[in-house]
């Protein structure tokens, strides 16, 4: 436990979190992540250790760290049956 570098009031206290991030062109998602909480703002750190022993496994992180674009929705399809006629009960 250590002060907070964030708010300089709390302290980091070591809390297990899921953590998710891209790297390169992939979402990332780990649940249970080692990591130190901020008790005042929230301010998160990741353990230095667990991340060094997932990047081998997934790559490094990406530059950009921004969702690749996929383009828009095909148009070919047209709606389903009953394409909005759904409506509120009384």
């Amino acid at each position: 436990m250590w002060p907070c570098l964030n708010c300089r009031i709390g302290y980091m206290r070591p809390r297990r979190i899921t953590y998710a991030s891209h790297h390169g062109d992939l979402f990332v998602v780990v649940p249970n992540m080692p990591a130190y909480i901020c008790d005042v703002c929230g301010n998160r750190q990741y353990d230095e250790e667990a991340l060094m022993q997932l990047t081998p496994l997934i790559g490094p992180r990406g530059e950009s760290g921004r969702v690749p674009d996929v383009g828009p929705e095909p148009r070919d399809r047209s709606p389903g049956p009953g394409w909005g006629t759904h409506r509120r009960p009384a």
